[in-house]
């Protein structure tokens, strides 16, 4: 996203930034994402949610993922590119492209890179535990 010429409020979970020029001051709020201009009024809301997708057999979790430390387009958060229309994510429901992954069975995927990413998640077995600001 590019915004200019107005400040900016986001925010994931209890830590929420006000970004304007140069500053980043630190705020804190519940398991919400909340970007505001200057003025307060709300743009944007996420949440931050747990979806735990049950594979099945060799069944992958269902979903491609852009994005990792160093990548082409620069040092970006993993993000859901695409849900394919079979497995586990499709099955399940709530996961949407654009959705970030933050965390999957606990370990977090803040400054890796992209096949560190892929390799933690398919590596994963059983019940797999995804933390997501979608």
């Amino acid at each position: 996203m590019h915004f200019s010429g107005e400040n900016l409020v986001i925010g994931s979970g209890t830590d929420q930034s006000s970004v304007g020029g140069d500053q980043l001051q630190q705020h804190t709020d519940e398991d919400s994402v909340f970007v505001s201009s200057a003025d307060n009024e709300p743009r944007v809301q996420s949440q931050v949610q747990t979806v735990i997708l049950d594979r099945h057999g060799n069944e992958g979790l269902g979903f491609s993922i852009v994005g990792g430390y160093g990548s082409q387009h620069g040092d970006l958060p993993i993000y859901i590119k695409t849900i394919y229309q079979t497995g586990a994510a499709a099955k399940d429901g709530r996961l949407k492209r654009g959705d970030q992954i933050l965390a999957v069975n606990g370990q977090s995927l803040d400054g890796v890179t992209h096949s560190q990413a892929v390799d933690i998640l398919t590596k994963s077995e059983g019940p797999v535990k995804l933390t997501v600001l979608s």
